[in-house]
């Protein structure tokens, strides 16, 4: 799959949340990578159809995305308050397939047990978060979107099953499509193609996780300091914090701090560079 995005804006009265924003990028999972309010749901759902974009174009695989719904796209936003988590998910896809002609029947047991849901004959509502967001994931793959859009489907889960269902993306990009926002580079490094970095509604980078990350060497230190020391420096951001003892090892990124030995940068320092205030590494 390629993505291109061609100066594209969108503006809500006053408000702008995409400004002139140009990507282009390829692969079968595409992950955007951003802060609260820096345009990720708003790029979604263009992609889906939702909303019209201000300016600007869309082109998926080489074909403009006129403005309007999308055929064949299936988007699961972050609130989840409207999926009907009382019922089996067996009973939900029988009844989706139903509404599409095909008998209840013809649910398919192994599509289920792929993803870690045939054995369980409970009601949605009496499972983990990682399990209702499974279910979702898997009600819109029962439609064979040929494009997958996921709002923040990593939130508020624990790190088992954060990881389950970074699993479940990356064993669905042989069927379609997926583009997923988050706001956790870790999740994007996991199984991404290729990431486009969203800051207040521009694209500051994008490419693969390996090109980006590259980016940051040379601007990621580790180094310790006194408790009573806690850092306050306008030169470097904090991105891990650990006491031992009464020191606290950090790992910071920018410029380097007193007695700080130079590191391997990975996906999440290389976001933090790039998001920080008149970056340009």
């Amino acid at each position: 799959m390629k993505l291109s995005i061609e100066s594209l804006s969108l503006a809500y009265g006053p408000v702008t949340a995409l400004r002139e924003l140009t990507a282009d990028v390829s692969g079968g999972v595409i992950g955007l990578i951003g802060a609260t309010a820096s345009g990720k749901t708003s790029l979604l759902q263009i992609l889906a159809g939702q909303i019209a974009p201000s300016s600007g174009r869309l082109q998926i695989d080489g074909q403009v995305v006129p403005p309007g719904k999308r055929g064949g796209v299936a988007y699961v936003p972050q609130d989840v308050a409207a999926f009907p988590y009382f019922q089996r998910p067996k009973e939900t896809m029988s009844l989706a397939l139903a509404l599409k002609g095909v008998p209840a029947s013809d649910v398919p047991e192994q599509f289920l047990a792929a993803l870690g849901l045939g054995d369980d004959d409970r009601s949605a509502a009496g499972y983990s978060a990682g399990m209702k967001q499974k279910a979702r994931i898997a009600y819109a793959m029962l439609h064979t979107p040929r494009l997958l859009l996921l709002d923040e489907p990593m939130t508020g889960l624990d790190i088992r099953e954060r990881f389950r269902v970074l699993r479940l993306l990356d064993r669905l990009r042989s069927l379609t499509g997926i583009v997923f926002s988050t706001h956790l580079p870790e999740d994007a490094a996991a199984v991404c193609d290729a990431v486009v970095i969203l800051d207040h509604g521009q694209a500051v980078a994008c490419g693969s996780p390996s090109e980006i990350t590259a980016r940051a060497v040379g601007h990621v230190f580790e180094t310790s300091m006194p408790l009573e020391h806690l850092p306050r420096a306008q030169h470097w951001d904090v991105v891990r914090a650990e006491r031992d003892g009464n020191q606290l090892r950090l790992r910071v990124v920018g410029s380097a701090p007193p007695d700080a030995r130079l590191v391997a940068p990975s996906l999440t320092d290389a976001y933090v560079l790039l998001t920080r205030p008149e970056s340009s590494p």
